[in-house]
Parts: C-alpha cells; sequence; structure tokens
C-alpha cells in the first residue's frame, strides 16, 4: 500500500470553509474540513495505523494506552486495535466524579478569557498513556492535558498527532519539555490545502 499517497491526496482533497476570526471578525481565516472530520475512507484508515505505528515506534512499546481527547482523536482508535492498546477517552463531559481529571482548554480561536473544560475518569497511577490527537494548531489543548495529567503524578510517553499546523508543536515543546510527533504538517496554499509528510 503506497500510504504516503494516499495520505496525500485525500487531505489536498480536503474542502475549505472561511471562518471569521475571533480576534478580528473582520478578517476570515481558512479552516481544512479534514477526513477526520467529513469521511475516512478504508485506505485512509489503513494509511494512517501504518503512518503512526512506523512514527511512534518507540513510544507504543513502552505505553499501556492511548490517551484520545474528544472528539476527532477517537477516530484514532484503530491504532489502539492494530497495537494491542488500551484507550483512555478524555471527554466535555464533566461526570463529577471524585478524583477524575479536570482539565483547562483554552482553543485557539477563542479569546483566553473563555475556556473549555475537558474530563478524564479512566486512567490509572500506574498507566503509561500515550498522548495522541488528529491535530495540534496552537498546542493549547495537548498543554492542558499534559499538565493535568502530571498534576496526578502521570507521566506521558509521548504526545503525537497526525496533523500540526501553526506553532503548537513549538508552544508543547517550550511550555512542557515534551518534543511531539506529526504524521504531516498541513498548510493552506492559494486557498488549497497542502500535505507535507514528514521523515521518519
Amino acid at each position: 500500500m503506497d500510504w504516503k499517497r494516499i495520505i496525500k491526496e485525500e487531505t489536498e482533497n480536503s474542502g475549505i470553509v472561511m471562518f471569521p476570526s475571533w480576534k478580528n471578525p473582520k478578517k476570515k481565516y481558512p479552516y481544512v474540513i479534514l477526513p477526520f472530520e467529513s469521511r475516512l475512507s478504508v485506505n485512509f484508515q489503513k494509511a494512517y495505523v501504518i503512518a503512526m505505528k512506523l512514527l511512534l515506534k518507540k513510544e507504543l512499546k513502552e505505553c499501556n494506552c492511548l490517551l484520545l481527547p474528544e472528539a476527532k482523536a477517537f477516530l484514532l482508535a484503530p491504532l489502539a486495535l492494530a497495537t494491542n492498546k488500551e484507550i483512555v477517552l478524555i471527554r466535555k463531559r464533566d461526570y463529577l466524579i471524585h478524583g477524575q481529571i479536570v482539565i483547562k482548554q483554552e482553543k485557539a480561536y477563542r479569546d483566553k478569557k473563555h475556556r473549555n473544560m475537558l474530563y478524564c475518569v479512566g486512567l490509572d497511577r500506574d498507566d503509561r498513556p500515550l498522548l495522541i490527537d488528529d491535530m495540534i494548531s496552537s498546542g493549547n489543548t495537548s498543554i492542558g492535558i499534559i499538565k493535568a495529567i502530571e498534576s496526578k503524578g502521570l507521566k506521558l510517553t509521548g504526545i503525537a498527532a497526525f496533523y500540526e499546523r501553526g506553532e503548537g508543536m513549538i508552544n508543547i515543546t517550550k511550555e512542557t519539555g515534551y518534543r511531539p510527533k506529526a504524521v504531516a504538517r498541513l498548510e493552506v496554499v492559494n486557498d488549497s490545502p497542502k500535505c507535507f509528510l514528514h521523515d521518519f
């Protein structure tokens, strides 16, 4: 299977919508409707499992579970099945359970005064989670998760995303010391999505 070609082609066939910026409502930014938000072909699912297994060889050996934030990262679940790992979910729902991990999430497209909360109830003290998301853009979601997880005495075996965009990877390293990995960098060039696969 030519997994690189499949990922590049299906990513670059994604549509784009223009959304107003919260900083300046008169200015719009291009939002790419990626396969994780529209339709995942069987070939794309197979391709991303191959890519993630190659990208995360070391981390997948060290971890005992995949930590997946709601909602699009849930679509990475086939990787858990392919690597015989358990899944721990991070949800937007507050279960009001004593001991749940509460995560403060600052979104890149919202004023910093407005925060979304995330919640995790599935982690045990001896877990070695690998945090995986569909996209790292500002890095704020990952930074919030890392801080909350480490405040409970847990350490991540790694951080990864399928796509990266913006300065998120740099921001995560500056804020937490972790060096995240990604399969590909997403850019918008001449109003079209472009997928640049990383070497690994």
